[in-house]
């Protein structure tokens, strides 16, 4: 018998989460399903790392771009059949891919009544827990298609904006490179030319390339620990950050002082409500679901502090203003209060918070060039500076 965790609600809109023992997940759904539990997320308790372990090498190899083509190709279907159908489909299309053998489990699993969202929740770490969440409500509203269609859309535009990010920094990343190719052949083969003549002539090297020389020296024979050290303390790091919820909403707080960063957040957030409010849930539910969605500590916290003040009879647009939105979205969400028209502005700012985005991403290649351009012309120039100064102290032993 394997062990389950669960989390769900009952007939009375209660949360619900514990363990449970089971076969399988069919038997562990099916027993909840029996008890009057929804299934919200069900997942193995036992042998969890090497779990996730398996599920994130997979995630890799199907790449950034594979779920937003998944839920395209999902509402194109619905249109036409059923989810079981659809997925049995796509599961037939995806014979020796990687994804397969998801697709494979959500058929079985939707076959034999198993919640698609409850399904998608065995490999959250490659769908997400907003994406599993959006059709979760999609189920619940009979609107799946129009969800999934609406997630595609999300999904692809956030995949373009991390595949322009990662684009503009090519460049920086390899002129960074070249330099530091020239820097290990300069320090290698160079500098101890001038090293072993000045020791002959009772002379000192300049203090730059002593210190390039010396540096040189201690990388490469302390290569190995260096490496070891960087990687065990990039692990100390992500650990440090995962536990102390203090640390990420440090990090978190520096991550909304970016431009790019924060106009993403805003395009996400705007997009998800605006379909919320559209498939009939209130302002303040709608609100709260943003916030379980949202993996930032600092704009989750904002959000539930909105949720609690809408609830309380506060206007959507006074406390985005409160919480320092920018101008232009704070008039188009009070137009839309008054004009009855609320999901429509929500969409105009969903549009520009895009736009904003797509702005940002245009300039962002030229300013990576200057910034490594710079940034190798520093290198460049010390490394010169510590060969040149050598050579204009032999001159004085000639």
């Amino acid at each position: 018998m394997k062990k389950f965790k669960y989390r769900g609600y009952n007939s009375q809109a209660v949360e619900q989460v514990g363990t449970l023992e089971a076969e399988n997940y069919s038997e562990a759904y099916a027993a909840l399903n029996f008890a009057g539990v929804t299934v919200v997320k069900l997942e193995q308790a036992d042998e969890k790392f090497f779990q996730a372990a398996k599920i994130f090498w997979l995630k890799s190899k199907l790449g950034g771009q594979w779920r937003a083509v998944f839920f395209r190709e999902l509402s194109v279907m619905l249109g036409v059949m059923t989810l079981h159908d659809s997925l049995k489909t796509l599961a037939g299309a995806a014979k020796n891919h990687p994804s397969e053998k998801i697709l494979t489990d959500l058929v079985a699993a939707v076959g034999e009544g198993e919640n698609f969202s409850a399904a998608l929740s065995r490999y959250e770490i490659i769908f997400g827990g907003d994406s599993i969440q959006s059709v979760q409500i999609g189920e619940t509203s009979g609107s799946l298609q129009e969800v999934t269609k609406s997630l595609a859309a999300r999904l692809e535009r956030n995949f373009s904006t991390e595949k322009k990010v990662r684009g503009a920094m090519y460049y920086p990343a390899f002129v960074l490179l070249a330099a530091l190719a020239a820097a290990i052949i300069l320090v290698n083969v160079t500098l101890p030319v001038f090293e072993n003549f000045f020791a002959q002539q009772g002379g000192d090297l300049p203090l730059v390339t002593l210190i390039l020389l010396r540096g040189g020296k201690f990388l490469s024979e302390n290569l190995f620990f260096i490496l070891a050290g960087i990687f065990l303390s990039a692990a100390i790091f992500f650990w440090v950050v995962k536990k102390f919820s203090a640390v990420k909403f440090f990090l978190d707080t520096l991550k909304l002082k970016i431009k790019l960063l924060r106009e993403v957040e805003l395009r996400n957030f705007f997009g998800r409500l605006s379909f919320l409010l559209e498939s009939g849930v209130t302002l303040d539910e709608a609100i709260n679901l943003c916030a379980a969605a949202e993996k930032n500590l600092v704009a989750k916290k904002i959000l539930g502090e909105i949720k609690f003040s809408v609830e309380r009879g506060a206007t959507l647009s006074s406390q985005v203003a409160k919480k320092n939105f920018p101008p232009l979205y704070v008039g188009l969400i009070t137009t839309g209060e008054v004009g009855g028209e609320l999901v429509n502005m929500l969409r105009q700012c969903e549009a520009m918070a895009d736009f904003e985005v797509e702005e940002i991403l245009r300039t962002l290649p030229a300013k990576a060039e200057i910034f490594g351009t710079v940034l190798a012309g520093l290198i460049v120039a010390t490394l010169v500076f510590a060969v040149m100064l050598p050579i204009l102290d032999v001159s004085t032993f000639l």
